[in-house]
């Protein structure tokens, strides 16, 4: 091995990592070594690789995902603070988020619970495009302006039009553990090819339980409780449910925290 080469021991001593965690960093191809001996298998680093080495346990103890240091370590230091930053905006969203449903689910019952208002609609037959995707929890939001962006567009180019407001339905539960599907869904008249991940299907005739709810009593957890309403008025109703739960968007986020802002509805049968 070359005197220039730092072997594994004098290595982690200047970086002062673990040898797991060199080993997990080599497995998840962040650092490996920069020579292995083919006869004695011998592993020798570069000096230079100290300071990546360092980069990557700092990130990591920031907090930062695996994944995301990948697309981070190897950027130019002005991209890698601009990453940085924009990663750190929204651990700090994450935060709030968690704060507010902790808050929520700590706080002592009042006798001022919100009722909510439920009733039964019919739901026309309709064309729909959609984009549908696995994700957790922190790729949601961003999924879903994209995905409305982007159908959008397409109905834009192809000289159709929306004809109903955005749905996004919730085929399984989207957190930390569970990752849906989520399926944005934009009704639409005129004609339309599918195109990259969009996808046309037919939505059928039926009915559904929903309640409206002001932007106010929209935002997260208070939404939850909308769910549990719809769930429970089915129930009452003696109805079955019959599909997944689907928030209907009425008005953009900016409007005022008193206007109806979006409806969850739950298909029945």
């Amino acid at each position: 091995m070359s005197d220039s080469l730092l072997r594994p021991g004098e290595f982690l001593r200047r970086t002062r990592l673990s040898a797991k965690a060199l080993r997990l960093y080599a497995e998840q191809g962040l650092l490996l070594p920069d020579t292995v001996d083919p006869s004695s298998g011998y592993r020798g680093y570069a000096a230079g690789q100290v300071e990546r080495a360092r980069l990557i346990a700092a990130l990591r103890r920031a907090g930062m995902p695996l994944a995301r240091v990948r697309d981070v370590v190897d950027l130019d230091p002005p991209q890698r603070r601009a990453a940085v930053a924009r990663w750190w905006t929204g651990v700090e969203g994450d935060v709030r988020r968690r704060r507010v449903l902790v808050d929520a689910l700590t706080a002592e019952p009042t006798e001022e619970e919100h009722v909510y208002e439920v009733s039964l609609r019919e739901v026309p037959e309709a064309t729909v495009l959609t984009a549908e995707r696995r994700l957790t929890v922190d790729e949601l939001d961003g999924f879903i302006a994209g995905a409305s962006d982007e159908i959008a567009a397409h109905l834009a180019r192809s000289g159709a039009a929306p004809a109903g407001p955005l749905r996004v339905v919730y085929h399984g539960m989207v957190t930390e553990d569970g990752d849906g599907p989520v399926e944005v869904v934009q009704p639409f008249t005129g004609r339309v090819d599918p195109a990259g991940e969009l996808r046309i299907r037919l939505q059928r005739a039926g009915r559904e339980a929903v309640t409206c709810l002001s932007r106010g009593q929209a935002e997260f957890p208070g939404i939850l409780g909308a769910y549990d309403a719809v769930g429970a008025w089915v129930d009452a109703q003696g109805l079955e449910r019959a599909g997944s739960p689907a928030e209907v968007y009425l008005s953009d986020r900016d409007v005022d925290p008193d206007r109806p802002h979006v409806e969850v509805a739950w298909p029945v049968a």
